[in-house]
């Protein structure tokens, strides 16, 4: 699929974020609003996503469940108490039904805005010429949503927004599953500490895995992120995303090292950091 043309500048960075060699050595870090900027506006709202392309943010992030109806929701949980006035589990509702809940802020107070649609976070990034960060979850079981990889390809093939998607994912299976359904697409593993720790190998065998299925980037926990994780990364042409990084010092730190991606609850301060 081309890209259209106001794709061209982004995907270069990105193209030099998640290519090997001198070229990439020289890239610029870039930033992604974090649930859409989660300690400034309500979590994963159109509210937050708005402001975040105003923002300038490279990147909206945000996470994916399914109703019961089978409709893709962006929502960060797999039960609705701690961010909505609803009740019991994303995939127990109907698309109508969800949207008759409320968000709450971080400070728990109820707002105006709706769980939105997938559908409505991708056509708000593309009008606003952002990329997308897009991790899809499992339900409240850490069960594997029937059909969820090709209902999120459909979207964003609707708005011609698969060129400017990473699709992200803990669970191997879902990133293998969107590799083997589209190849083309930029796809994510995401890795917390425990994970690495694990794995016979520590950060070395996980990204040798990821490099070998055809993965582009590798989400890291910010305390697994140091000058060597940073150096494996560029030896094994993997784009670097790092999270949840809302610290200042934190940033300042990534920054210095020359990562790929900041992940981050505070895009303003990511922005004045890199002197956009």
């Amino acid at each position: 699929m081309r890209s259209p043309g106001w794709l061209a500048t982004g995907l270069g960075l990105v193209a030099l974020v998640a290519g090997a060699g001198p070229a990439r050595a020289a890239a610029p870090v870039l930033f992604a609003a974090h649930r859409g900027g989660s300690l400034l506006w309500p979590e994963n709202s159109l509210l937050a996503f708005g402001k975040a392309v105003s923002l300038g943010a490279d990147f909206l992030e945000f996470d994916v469940h399914l109703s019961k109806d089978g409709e893709a929701v962006v929502i960060h949980d797999a039960t609705l108490e701690r961010t909505t006035t609803g009740r019991g589990p994303v995939r127990e509702g109907t698309l109508s039904e969800l949207k008759g809940v409320r968000l709450r802020d971080s400070a728990g107070t109820v707002t105006e805005e709706t769980v939105p649609t997938l559908e409505e976070v991708v056509r708000l990034a593309a009008s606003g010429k952002r990329q997308v960060l897009l991790e899809i979850k499992v339900d409240e079981r850490k069960e594997r949503y029937a059909g969820i990889e090709e209902k999120v390809l459909a979207v964003l093939d609707r708005h011609a927004m698969a060129p400017s998607a990473v699709i992200m994912a803990f669970e191997a299976d879902t990133w293998r599953r969107v590799r083997a359904l589209r190849p083309d697409i930029r796809t994510a593993a995401l890795y917390a500490p425990r994970m690495v720790a694990g794995g016979p190998s520590g950060l070395v065998g996980v990204m040798d895995e990821v490099r070998q299925a055809g993965v582009a980037f590798i989400g890291l926990h910010q305390a697994l992120v140091d000058a060597q994780a940073v150096a494996l990364a560029r030896k094994m042409g993997l784009g670097l995303g790092v999270w949840t990084v809302n610290e200042r010092e934190a940033m300042r730190r990534l920054i210095d090292l020359g990562v790929g991606i900041i992940i981050t609850d505070r895009p303003d301060w990511a922005k004045d950091l890199l002197a956009r």
